[in-house]
Formats: C-alpha cells, sequence, structure tokens
C-alpha cells in the first residue's frame, strides 16, 4: 500500500498546565486538501494547531507529515507555515522583508530571496509592493503580506488560526476564495480554524467539528448538511429549529409530538436527542399549525421567519411573503421530515 503523503494526527493527547486539553485527537489531511476545524471558543481548535507546528508538546499520540513523524522535530524544521488571528507583521520592515523572513531563517541572502518574493506577492495580488511600509497597507493588503510570508518557504502545510476576523465580511469573504484557490494552484494541504460555519464553507473541502478538546464529526460540507448527527453540529451550521421532545410510549412503540401529528422513535431516552425541522421543509399553508411570527431576516431574496408554535415549538421557515413580526400564519410540515439529532 502507498504511505500516505499527507498530514495525520494520530491519537493527541495534550496537557497544558496540568489540565487535559485535547483528548484522543485524529485528524488526516490528504496533501492539497483543506480542512477547517469547526467550534465553539475553547474547544482546543487553536491547540491543536499548536501542536502541529510545534509549539507546545504533546503527551501521547503522534503527528506525521510525509510519513515522518514530527513530534520530535524542532518547530522551525517541520516545512510548516501558520497565520496567526492578527497578521504578526514586523511594523519597522518594508513587505519584502516581511515576506522573506522565512526565507532569512533558511540562511538565503537577498540575492537568493528576492526573486522569491516578488513571485509570492504577485500570487498573492501585491506585485510591486516590495518596498511598500507595512503601517501603509490596508488590513487587506497585511493580510496578504503575512499569507506571503508563510508560503514563501514551500511549506508541506498551512495552518490557519482565524487570520481574517478583524476584516469586515465581505472582504473576509474575498480573501477565504483567494486562499483557497492559491491553495490549490499550490497543491499545499492547509488547516483552517473558525467558529464560523459560513466561512468553513468558503474554503474548506472537508470541516471537523470539536468540543471539549475532542473530535465530534468529520466530513464533506454536504454530508454534514445532509446529516448533522449532533445537535451542537445543526447549531454551528445554523439549523435551529430543534425542540427537546416529550418521549410517550403506546402498544409498545415510542413517539413524541409534533406540531403537525406523532413522530415514532426506535429509542425512549428523552435526554439522549433533540428533534429537528429545517425551513425548507416547512411551508405556509392553510390547515397548518398555527404560529406566530417572532422574528425575520432577509436572505438571498428571501425572508427567513422563526415563528413559535404554541409554548413547546419554534420553526423557522423560507418564503418570498413578506410577514410582520407578530403577525399570525400557518405552517405545515410532513412529520416524516422531523429528524432526530444526538446529543452530546
Amino acid at each position: 500500500m502507498t504511505p500516505h503523503k499527507g498530514l495525520i494526527i494520530e491519537n493527541l493527547e495534550v496537557s497544558i498546565g496540568g489540565q487535559q486539553i485535547l483528548h484522543d485527537v485524529s485528524v488526516d489531511v490528504e496533501p492539497g486538501a483543506i480542512t477547517t476545524l469547526l467550534g465553539p471558543s475553547g474547544c482546543g481548535k487553536t491547540t491543536l494547531l499548536k501542536a502541529i507546528v510545534g509549539l507546545i508538546p504533546v503527551d501521547e499520540g503522534d503527528i506525521s507529515l510525509n510519513s515522518t513523524s514530527l513530534v520530535s522535530t524542532p518547530s522551525h524544521k517541520r516545512g510548516i507555515g501558520l497565520m496567526f488571528q492578527s497578521n504578526a507583521l514586523f511594523p519597522h520592515k518594508n513587505v519584502e522583508r516581511n515576506v522573506s523572513f522565512g526565507l532569512q531563517m533558511q540562511g538565503q541572502k537577498p540575492e537568493e530571496y528576492q526573486g522569491k518574493v516578488s513571485e509570492m506577492l504577485e500570487l498573492v495580488g501585491l506585485s510591486g509592493y516590495n518596498h511598500r511600509n507595512v503601517d501603509t497597507l490596508s488590513g487587506g493588503e497585511r493580510q496578504r503580506v503575512a499569507l506571503a510570508r508563510a508560503l514563501a518557504p514551500n511549506p508541506n502545510v498551512l495552518l490557519l488560526d482565524e487570520p481574517f476576523n478583524s476584516l469586515d465580511r465581505s472582504l473576509r469573504s474575498t480573501l477565504l476564495q483567494e486562499v483557497r484557490n492559491l491553495l490549490k494552484i499550490l497543491n499545499i494541504a492547509a488547516v483552517h480554524v473558525t467558529h464560523d460555519w459560513d466561512e468553513a464553507t468558503r474554503i474548506a473541502d472537508n470541516i471537523t467539528f470539536m468540543k471539549d478538546g475532542e473530535i465530534i464529526r468529520t466530513g464533506l460540507i454536504e454530508e454534514i448538511i445532509m446529516n448533522p448527527k449532533y445537535s451542537i453540529v445543526a447549531d454551528l451550521i445554523g439549523l435551529e429549529s430543534c425542540w427537546n421532545p416529550i418521549i410517550f410510549e403506546e402498544n409498545r412503540t415510542s413517539f413524541f409530538d409534533t406540531p403537525w401529528g406523532r413522530r415514532k422513535v426506535d429509542f425512549i431516552d428523552p435526554k439522549s436527542f433533540v428533534a429537528l425541522i429545517r425551513p425548507e421543509n416547512v411551508q405556509i399553508a392553510v390547515g397548518g399549525a398555527d404560529a406566530e411570527v417572532q422574528s425575520k431576516i432577509a436572505v438571498f431574496g428571501e425572508w427567513i421567519y422563526k415563528c413559535r408554535i404554541g409554548t413547546d415549538f419554534i420553526v423557522s421557515v423560507k418564503t418570498r411573503s413578506n410577514y410582520a413580526i407578530g403577525e399570525s400564519i400557518s405552517l405545515y410540515a410532513d412529520v416524516n421530515h422531523v429528524e432526530i439529532l444526538e446529543v452530546l
């Protein structure tokens, strides 16, 4: 069998100050693939990046790149580039001196690295910026300089620790697409960290969800959307129409009530799951369940309404029709479209 040439994290355990942060973490990033680590603050995403690049030691497990273990390899010899939340540029150096930093660390002299710097700046859309002062650049330009600096030493893997968080959403979306295209052109694997689902979908091939230092779900974007599996994943990807059902038993059959009838289940522990109905599976129709509009937002030419049905159900629905907050509408859904998600 051909050895895996990508980045492999196997059964990683990491503790900081006596507190275990990462628990049996395994991630597989193939050459040229982009994996996003998605999860709430404090779940261990940044700690995992620091372990990969060698900024913190590991207790157990292995980190390998191109079939070679990196656990005992110094950080600067791992062949891994890193972009932080802050661009961490040197304000007293010009663009060329910033971009060439990693090349200088490799012992290259100006006559050796100047051509590479110009090549990197052209790739990130900053051709001719070599001698500009960093403090004269915009936020987006500074992040492009930081990207060029991370890519200049030809890393095998690029780690992205929410580097575009401080930028406005429009510019962030543009840069994410540019970074994705560039990584694909250069065939560089990447691990990207965020807590924002929309950001993840703009750059990633695969998404790995983390909670409390553990990997809970990994898959392609379309797989995650079709089957989030867990309530925390549904919440992170914006599926909010969940409720805690009350389980009943009748004639050895377990079920719970929905606004549109009973839904059968194969288990009876009400604490282990929530029920979900997606907005696209809800219709505004005569004869449905009476609902009151609680809030609304406009998205791509449609309204998404969050509605209350009775005292127990909050349901979202998409439509082009315009309703006022507080207005009563009738909502219908096929009970078979009510999904069941595990609670961790």
